[in-house]
């Protein structure tokens, strides 16, 4: 499985540097982040000067970025190379920490997370900081807290598992402890014993991103899922044929963000 999964990314490689996973030569930040991420967690040695350059690209002079989504991409890439970027990218990353604010009267229903962007913030701050800083870290953690619902998971209006994870790695970044949360009986709750986990209690869709969720939760608290097997039926069912993975089992177009969340999933379980 390891060799489909190492050809399905090096054939989305670009030649100018960085990767596609729709194989054209039009490299971005995301796909690139997660193609070097699998190859890593493959134990695939890297070095690749023209992806290296390709990112630090994504740098301007004064060490700003088109946005925190650009610097979380081109930052997390180049730590994997081994690299740096070509100016110091903290004074951004507290710039946007410091300005961050969640207004929940102003968020519509619909909306899909209201902690991607602020995960993002959180990882790249405890990347670069160069030492611990109350006066930053309360705030945020207050924040997080905040959302934090009465089954003990976290979310906006309803808990879901995806939040509650990225909740609980941020939270686990800075630093406050996780044992005093309780968040095992809101995981219990999501789990399903023919696929693993659902995003929702009570609810019956299943998707590769919820497993992940699931088992980014359970592995920042120590929880041990109670449907190892399931979870791992269900990630190797969303495996394509071209070695990478889709969203769901047994059909589907494989993305890289998709093979991503799989190939962590398994290496998570210790069964990659």
């Amino acid at each position: 499985m390891q060799k489909k999964i190492f050809d399905y990314v090096e054939e989305r490689r670009c030649r100018e540097g960085g990767f596609c996973f729709y194989k054209l030569e039009e490299p971005n930040g995301s796909d690139t982040y997660y193609a070097l991420s699998i190859l890593d967690w493959l134990g695939v040695p890297q070095e690749d000067p023209r992806t290296v350059n390709s990112l630090q690209e994504m740098q301007h002079s004064d060490g700003s970025y088109d946005s925190v989504f650009a610097a979380f991409y081109s930052l997390k890439g180049l730590r994997l190379l081994n690299a740096d970027p070509l100016a110091d990218p903290l004074p951004y990353i507290l710039k946007h920490i410091r300005r961050y604010r969640i207004h929940t009267d102003q968020l519509p229903a619909e909306i899909l997370s209201i902690f991607k962007r602020m995960a993002f913030l959180v990882e790249l701050y405890s990347m670069f900081r160069k030492e611990a800083d109350p006066v930053l870290e309360d705030p945020m953690i207050r924040l997080i807290l905040s959302f934090r619902n009465a089954n003990g998971g976290f979310g906006y209006l309803q808990s879901t598992l995806s939040e509650t994870a990225k909740a609980l790695v941020m939270l686990k970044a800075l630093s406050y402890p996780l044992e005093n949360l309780e968040v095992d009986r809101f995981l219990r709750e999501c789990e399903v014993p023919r696929y693993g986990f659902t995003e929702i209690p009570g609810t019956s869709l299943f998707f590769l991103e919820f497993i992940y969720g699931g088992l980014l939760a359970a592995s920042a608290v120590g929880y041990q899922p109670r449907y190892i097997d399931s979870c791992i039926d269900f990630i190797k069912n969303c495996r394509t044929r071209r070695g990478g993975f889709s969203r769901a089992m047994h059909g589907g177009i494989a993305t890289l963000e998709n093979t991503f969340y799989a190939v962590h999933a398994l290496k998570l379980l210790s069964v990659l």
